[in-house]
């Protein structure tokens, strides 16, 4: 059989998805702001799901990413993010409260019920949680990157540096791009040349991406984007306190299943 190569291309682009909601969210107001949201939640708990799959058949992958689980189950933050998607997916609207901007838009919170809102997010716009919430995810993915090089980017694994690595025959190269093998069979062709041209048929990780979220860069067309900041004394600060004192209502009872796994 020939050599499987792997690459993070789709938890990435799941993590691009996530910002192309988020960025939507922004602009957003009402009944439209729920949907984004919603779609939010989703494209972002889809990275670590499809990280783990993309990632599965890695040597010493399921041990690093249960030191990776262990970290995001300390997280408060992000499993409230797991718990918002279970809402939003098995029971209904995630609970927010919003208000108006001077000088336009709109500003959202959270309100914690069923689950309280943690301490990290409490007082702070909505989409600047999402957005924190994202970069979280953007780290996940760069670290796992740096610990897996060669299997994390196609461009990375056709040198050989990366060959030597993964253990792959230029045969197993040449198939994997569609090639018949001894495709590349040219006297005095170096090994380095023949992997370079193969390199030419695979997409590369786009981790200039990864690493612009990490850092916080969170993008529309190419245009950072600002998120509102308050001092968490706003009114509709006071209105997400109060509506979480309120008396739990039918729709506030915890998804029949468990929270799963992050």
């Amino acid at each position: 059989m020939a050599y499987q190569f792997t690459t993070l291309r789709h938890p990435a682009e799941k993590l691009l998805e996530a910002e192309h909601f988020l960025a939507r969210m922004v602009h957003s107001s009402g009944m439209e702001f729920q949907f984004e949201l919603n779609a939010f939640l989703s494209a972002s708990r889809s990275v670590s799901f499809v990280l783990q799959k993309s990632m599965s058949d890695v040597p010493a992958f399921a041990a690093w990413y249960a030191k990776q689980q262990a970290i995001m189950k300390a997280d408060s933050a992000m499993r409230f993010f797991l718990e918002l998607r279970n809402i939003s997916q098995k029971q209904g609207p995630v609970s927010f409260v919003g208000g108006s901007r001077l000088g336009g838009g709109w500003t959202y919170r959270f309100v914690g019920r069923p689950q309280p809102v943690p301490e990290e997010l409490t007082g702070r716009d909505i989409g600047a949680c999402c957005a924190a919430h994202l970069s979280k995810l953007a780290n996940l993915l760069m670290d796992c990157d740096k610990a897996f090089p060669f299997h994390s980017c196609p461009g990375r694994a056709f040198t050989e540096e990366g060959m030597a690595a993964l253990g792959y025959t230029m045969e197993d190269a040449e198939v994997s791009v569609g090639l018949p093998p001894g495709w590349t069979d040219v006297v005095d062709f170096p090994a380095a040349e023949k992997l370079k041209c193969l390199s030419r048929e695979v997409e590369p990780l786009d981790a200039a991406s990864i690493e612009r979220i990490a850092a916080g860069d969170i993008q529309a067309n190419g245009k950072p984007i600002e998120f509102p900041t308050f001092s968490g004394t706003d009114l509709v600060d006071y209105l997400a306190v109060r509506m979480a004192d309120f008396p739990k209502m039918p729709c506030d009872r915890s998804p029949p299943s468990g929270p799963g796994e992050i």
